[in-house]
C-alpha cells in the first residue's frame, strides 16, 4: 500500500483499476498480504513497485492476486536488486515463478545484464 501513495497518481488519466495491496509482518519472517481495495476477478493485473530484493513479499502478492482470481499477474520494478541471483527463484521452473512477465529499468545494469531475456519471463 506504500507504492500505491506513490504511484496511483500516475494512473488516474489511464482507464485501469487501481488495486491495493497491503502486508503485514507477524513474528519472524512472518507476512500476509491482503486486497485492501478493488477486484481483480477475471482481470489482467500488473504489480508497480519501487524496489525488488530477494522478492518475497512481491511473490506473495503475485499469489494473492492469483488466488483472488486474476487471469495472470505481471510485475514491474524500478530497481532490481536481486541479491545472489535470487532473480532465478521468479523465472521460468522457479518455485517463485508466479508472472507471466517481470519489466525492470535497467537502474542497476549489473543485475538487468544477466537476465535471460530469449528464455525467460525478463
Amino acid at each position: 500500500d506504500g507504492a500505491a501513495k506513490r504511484f496511483a497518481a500516475l494512473f488516474l488519466d489511464c482507464n485501469v483499476e487501481i488495486v491495493v495491496c497491503g502486508k503485514t509482518r507477524g513474528e519472524g519472517d512472518l507476512r500476509t498480504v491482503v486486497i485492501q481495495d478493488g477486484n481483480v476477478d477475471g482481470k489482467h493485473v500488473v504489480i508497480v513497485d519501487d524496489l525488488v530484493q530477494t522478492g518475497g513479499t512481491l511473490y506473495e502478492c503475485g499469489q494473492t492476486l492469483l488466488e483472488a482470481g486474476a487471469i495472470s499477474v505481471n510485475a514491474y520494478v524500478s530497481h532490481a536488486v536481486f541479491p545472489k541471483k535470487s532473480w532465478k527463484r521468479f523465472n521460468v521452473g522457479g518455485d517463485r515463478a508466479c508472472f507471466d512477465k517481470f519489466w525492470i529499468t535497467n537502474s542497476i545494469p549489473s543485475v538487468t545484464s544477466t537476465l535471460p531475456v530469449e528464455d525467460g519471463i525478463f
